[in-house]
């Protein structure tokens, strides 16, 4: 991306540089053209709107007009401007030595003062709003990433504990009975609290660490549940090679564990995941259970956070659906993943 930036630079500076044979063909029509004070003010004008073009851009605009030391920045555009004005005119002290012709024949008819001061001021206030929109632009971009960036710092932070405390109350519920099942628990808590640890920070982990983490998950649930609940569990397709923001799509599935479990009555889970080249389809069903029914809606802290983070992470390139149909919380989501 860089290289690519600094080529357009260099191409961007040679265009505005060739300006003046450009739009003043009849400078370069004389061989002699090299010799011309008039091409000579034209060129070295160029010249001078590009380097004020750098300077406003990478120092006057982010040491001075961001930091609003507006007087500073006023003092050195109009100086900026003067240098501008001035420099190109310097030429006619050493066009002596390079003209080989007759100055008659050369010399450009002489332009009335104000004329030329409009033309200048022109120019130049119309290089100084380009680099100005430019520069806030980028700078109003950079603003947006930041904010996005502590937002989606922020719902990590409001997740991770989600999945903690729920996963605690799992394992307290199996010590109460004394379960064997107790030490299998706490190895799989370890082994999903490393991974929260050690890759949630991250912008993108390979989908096979999400895979391992689901499962962990999905296994830790298991222990706890009654025979009355019945758990279908699919995962289809290869994606070695594919990333996915880490602890994306959990709470999909920690929710259908936690709203659509009911040890008095006949409870039912289905999770299927399908990848299909560059595309992640997750499909979960969960029986609405009398007993969590009306929380239904309340207690959806992770799936809200998760839109939000898809939102944020995937724009444009995901779709979801969540709604109830005939008894069931149905979520549809599919996502287009990177390399």
């Amino acid at each position: 991306m860089r290289n690519k930036n600094s080529l357009i630079h260099v191409i961007g500076c040679i265009l505005f540089l060739s300006l003046p044979f450009l739009f003043s063909p009849e400078l370069t029509s004389n061989p002699h053209f090299i010799y011309n004070p008039h091409f000579h003010r034209s060129f070295i004008s160029a010249l001078m709107l590009l380097l004020f073009f750098y300077l406003n851009y990478y120092v006057f605009i982010p040491h001075y007009y961001i930091s609003k030391k507006y007087i500073v920045y006023a003092i050195l555009i109009l100086c900026s401007f003067l240098l501008f004005f001035i420099v190109p005119e310097l030429q006619k002290f050493w066009r002596p030595y390079l003209i080989e012709h007759p100055p008659s024949a050369l010399m450009p008819p002489p332009r009335p003062f104000n004329n030329m001061l409009s033309h200048r001021l022109l120019e130049f206030s119309g290089v100084l709003i380009f680099s100005l929109l430019i520069k806030l632009r980028e700078r109003l971009k950079l603003i947006e990433v930041e904010k996005s960036n502590a937002e989606l710092s922020y719902l990590k932070a409001q997740i991770n504990p989600h999945f903690l405390f729920n996963t605690l109350n799992s394992i307290y519920s199996l010590a109460l009975t004394n379960s064997s099942k107790t030490a299998e628990s706490i190895v799989k808590l370890s082994d999903m609290m490393r991974y929260v640890l050690s890759e949630s920070n991250l912008e993108e982990v390979l989908v096979s660490k999400e895979k391992e983490y689901i499962f962990n998950f999905i296994e830790l649930q298991i222990l706890r549940l009654s025979p009355s609940v019945k758990l279908s569990c699919s995962w289809e397709g290869s994606a070695d090679h594919l990333k996915i923001s880490p602890l994306l799509i959990i709470p999909f599935i920690e929710n259908a564990f936690k709203h659509g479990v009911n040890s008095e009555e006949d409870s039912e889970i289905s999770i299927n995941v399908n990848i299909n080249d560059f595309e992640m389809h997750l499909q979960i069903k969960n029986k609405i259970v009398t007993e969590n029914n009306a929380t239904l809606e309340k207690s959806g802290i992770g799936i809200g956070t998760t839109k939000r983070r898809l939102d944020l992470l995937y724009p444009e390139k995901h779709t979801l659906s969540c709604l109830e149909k005939d008894g069931w919380y149905c979520v549809d989501l599919k996502i287009k993943l990177n390399d």
